[in-house]
């Protein structure tokens, strides 16, 4: 009788817990379902910020499309277009590399249609604060002296000497090194691993640009 008893538990122990699971996968995809819209918004607003700051100004984007990166890792690089009156002026590249300090770092760059860079920011990374953050970061700092004199921040992205550099550069068919590794580019003492990983990523970028230049301004002029 016991044994009966228990095992009559332990069924309606069972049912219990799998009507309890149900309900909260349920409860689950619902919050899902109501999180999914706004989540989508607003990854659209920040990604259409950060192109504001990267591009000229436009009155229209168009893509994105997607294509493999000129290299051995084959990385996914999508690019976006600017438009002005209805003719591209710009295009923006989205990549990433796995070589920084704590792994990924992402970039965001723009990119004239001859192919040099225009301003290149970094929209994800997980770099050591202090070091890698110094080089991945664009912070607006304020003196005491202009706090004192009410002076406003300058209008614009923040400078950052790293990121700065990439201005005008237009990718060849060397990779680009820092000056420890018998480059050209300057990078923080200290966050040399992170200094390296966004010469790769931007470098990836702009020489997937440069080497399918033609067909992407193609697909993004027809609007893809």
């Amino acid at each position: 009788m016991g044994k009966l008893k228990d095992t009559n538990n332990t069924f309606v122990l069972g049912l219990f817990l799998c009507v309890i699971g149900a309900i909260a996968a349920l409860i689950l995809a619902q919050v899902s379902a109501m999180t999914k819209a706004p989540i989508k918004a607003n990854e659209a607003k920040v990604l259409n910020n950060a192109l504001k700051e990267v591009l000229p100004a436009f009155d229209n984007i168009t893509g994105p499309i997607k294509v493999k990166s000129d290299d051995a890792e084959k990385y996914d690089v999508t690019f976006y277009g600017a438009e002005k009156d209805g003719k591209l002026i710009a295009v923006a590249g989205i990549s990433k590399t796995m070589k920084g300090y704590s792994g990924y770092i992402q970039a965001l760059v723009g990119i004239n249609l001859n192919g040099k860079i225009r301003t290149v920011i970094i929209t994800k990374q997980n770099e050591t604060p202090g070091l890698g953050t110094v080089v991945c970061s664009r912070k607006n700092e304020v003196t005491i002296v202009q706090l004192v004199k009410g002076e406003k921040q300058a209008e614009g992205l923040p400078p950052n000497p790293i990121l700065d550099q990439f201005d005008g550069k237009k990718a060849g068919k060397e990779p680009w090194k820092v000056k420890k590794d018998g480059g050209t580019l300057d990078y923080v003492t200290g966050a040399t691993i992170s200094s390296r990983a966004v010469a790769d990523v931007v470098y990836r970028i702009s020489h997937t640009y440069n080497v399918q230049g033609k067909d992407i301004k193609s697909q993004l002029a027809a609007g893809k």
